[in-house]
Formats: C-alpha cells, structure tokens, sequence
C-alpha cells in the first residue's frame, strides 16, 4: 500500500502550431519547445499513511498524482504502487458523457475486476453513497452539474475499499452536505489502514488531514517533511510573493469587507456566524486600543442542527498573515457547541501585548470533525493598535532583560 516516486520526471513538447508536429516529422528538425513539468521528484508515502501535496496552481502537483494514478506515465523514472488503487482527479475523468450514471459505475467496477454478485454490491453501495436520484443515475453523465460529477465519483472511487485512494481538489466542488460527508470517508478509510494521497489548497484541511506533505514549486519537491513544517514554508514563501506583488500595484487595495457584506456559502449553512464584538475599557468595538490594554472577543453564532460544531477565530494583518488564532477544537479536550440556537464564545486577552499597527478577525464555524468550514467571515471589525508607553518596534512585545559588561 506504499506508492514510491524514484526520480520522476515528466516533460511535454509543445508546438507553436499543429501543423508544426508533421512539419518536424518530415524535415527531422525540432519545431518544439520543452516544456518540464516535473523533474527530479523522488519520495516515498508509507503504507497506511495520509500524504499531502501543496502547492500553488501550475507547480506539477496534479500531473504528479496522474502518475500516481497511472493515467499517464512518467518520462523518466519509476514509480511504484501496492494494492489496490482508486483516484478521484479532475471532475469527469474516466467517465463517457454520454453514458449513463448508472453505465459508468459499471465500466468503473469492470474496470476494478469485478463480476457479478461483487459487481452488484458496488452499484449498491456506490449510488446509495452518491444520494442521486434513480432518474438522475439513469441520464447520460453530460447532463450532471459539478456538484453531480463529484458525488459519482467520489462514491464510486471509494465503493471499492481501497488500499489507495489519490485526491486531488475535488472536494472544494458541491454541497457542504456531501464535502462533509466525503471527508468522513476519507478518515474512516484512513482509519481502516489505506493510504491516502491528498492534494488541496485549503491548507487546514492538509493540517488536519494529513501527516506529512510535500511542497511542489516549478516542478521540483521544494520541502517534505512533517505537515506543520512544510505548510509554513509554503505559507512563508507565499506571504513573500504577496508582497512583491502588492509592491507592483498602483492602485489602492479595496477597503475590508463589513461582515454582513462576506461571501457566504453557496448554500444555507448550517451554523451561522452572527455577530463579532470587541470590548475593551473604552468601550464596544473601539477603532483604537493601546498596547497592553485588556481587550475581549465575544463571538455569536446561530445552529439550525442539534450537530456539534467548533468555533475558530484568527487575528490576522491587513495582508492576511496570521498573528493568533485558535479554536474550540484545540482545547484540551476539544470543546465543541451543539444544539438548536443562538451559543457565544467570550475569549478574554489580558493586557494584549501587541504593538503599534493595523489588526482584523477571520472567524470560522467548524464540523465536529473540525475539517469541513460551514460558515466564515474574514477580515472584520478593523481595528488599530497604537503602543503609546514605549518606543519599541516590530509586532508583538516580548518580555526581555538587557545587562551591560565593560
């Protein structure tokens, strides 16, 4: 159940024109330009072992996980796999549009080996997974929705209890409903001992997903190691990229969003965030606070479910680099809400000790796994800080002792 990349590599050629490939063909002269998608990868994800990748779009993660796959081969090198493998790539891979639902569980079933009573029972187990309806499963797969495409494939990947399964971003697509669901599946197979290669840009699910990951820039393996590591390198060398980017932009950055202004789900969650309120000496939400002042959060939230759910907030910067940030899940023990209405959470920072600058809240309903966001609202309630008792510089003061020798 391990998968072995030995110095991968995989290269396209890319021609100007298509008439280009039969003119090189004839004159025997290269028409082309190479095009390295990938080069020198070489790592191992251990057997039983939840694997992230990250990374941002064009790096070579999703080409990296085809030859994981084996839809596509590498151009050089080897890569190795053990048991049996299931893959979840871009939406619609592997199924014929104009097939049926129902059609296309079988060729993936036939395709796994499977006969018969065995062939049956997948149907069954894949299609009641999916929540589709019968006359849904009956129309060909090119009239589906995204949200569609993802319940049939997700649900017929994993019908099959495999000893692999490769992921690469398909949850961010549906109802929150089923990307809850699908995450379930993904720990309860986890669980069972199968090897799970997990590609996402929501870096809290690789942190909360995944054991180790490995970063992929330009093509190259950039860092691997333990989640939390390689995440903050990425996250580092992002935050770096934002700014030189924000340097070249002549125009004013857009004033912070209102909260009521956010964008919300794209359906109805089923927690929502109602209200955040900052309270210091000097009052309710005060646009100033002095360094080392008291300052408590209070944050309301609404539940339609009798659900448990975790609440999680960070102060961030205007650029959105984190500066604190915690969550109900993170207590010790975890300390979720649940029930129908409205809950608060009050968090209290005793002389805050930061300095001078301008501060926001991103605030964050979490499932009770703590995995799938249900509702969230970032970059709220605008506040400055303002360090008037002493002349130190930077972000945050850190308690300190200078002694002089001569």
């Amino acid at each position: 159940m391990t998968i072995r990349f030995k110095d991968i590599e995989k290269t396209y050629m890319v021609y100007g024109r298509p008439q280009d490939r039969l003119w090189e063909w004839v004159t025997r002269k290269p028409r082309h330009r190479v095009h390295v998608a990938l080069t020198g990868v070489d790592f191992e994800v251990q057997a039983g072992e939840t694997f992230g990748l990250i990374g941002e779009n064009g790096a070579g993660k999703s080409t990296l996980l085809k030859i994981a796959a084996g839809t596509i081969g590498p151009t050089h090198g080897q890569v190795g796999r053990e048991g049996r493998v299931a893959a979840l790539l871009e939406l619609g891979a592997g199924f014929h549009p104009e097939e049926s639902g129902y059609d296309n569980i079988r060729f993936m079933a036939a395709l796994h080996g499977l006969e018969a009573e065995a062939m049956e029972d997948f149907i069954v187990r894949a299609t009641a997974f999916s929540e589709l309806a019968r006359e849904t499963l009956e129309r060909p797969v090119k009239t589906y929705s995204s949200g569609m495409f993802m319940r049939l494939a997700f649900s017929a990947a994993t019908a099959i209890d495999p000893d692999v399964l490769i992921v690469d971003e398909a949850l961010s697509v549906g109802d929150l409903h089923f990307q809850k669901k699908s995450l379930n599946r993904i720990l309860e197979l986890r669980e069972r001992g199968a090897t799970v290669l997990f590609c996402s840009h929501n870096l809290y699910q690789v942190r909360s997903l995944c054991q180790r990951a490995a970063w992929i820039h330009n093509g190259r393996v950039q860092a691997i190691g333990a989640t939390e590591g390689v995440v903050t390198a990425y996250e580092a060398h992002e935050r770096r990229r934002y700014a030189h980017l924000k340097a070249e932009v002549v125009d004013d950055a857009p004033e912070a969003p209102e909260l009521s202004s956010v964008e919300a789900p794209t359906t109805a969650p089923l927690v929502k965030i109602s209200q955040l309120i900052t309270e210091t000496s000097d009052g309710v939400n005060p646009a100033q606070v002095d360094s080392f002042q008291d300052l408590t959060v209070e944050i309301q939230v609404e539940s339609y479910c009798k659900d448990k759910f975790h609440i999680g907030f960070a102060l961030v910067r205007p650029d959105k680099d984190n500066v604190f940030g915690t969550s109900t899940q993170f207590q010790d023990p975890p300390t979720p809400l649940s029930g129908v209405g409205k809950h608060c959470m009050r968090v209290r920072f005793p002389s805050l000790p930061l300095l001078s600058g301008e501060y926001l809240w991103n605030v964050y309903v979490l499932d009770d796994s703590g995995l799938q966001v249900l509702d969230m609202a970032e970059l709220i309630q605008p506040f400055t800080i303002l360090n008037q008792k002493n002349r130190e510089i930077g972000l945050v003061w850190l308690n300190h002792e200078i002694s002089l020798a001569t």
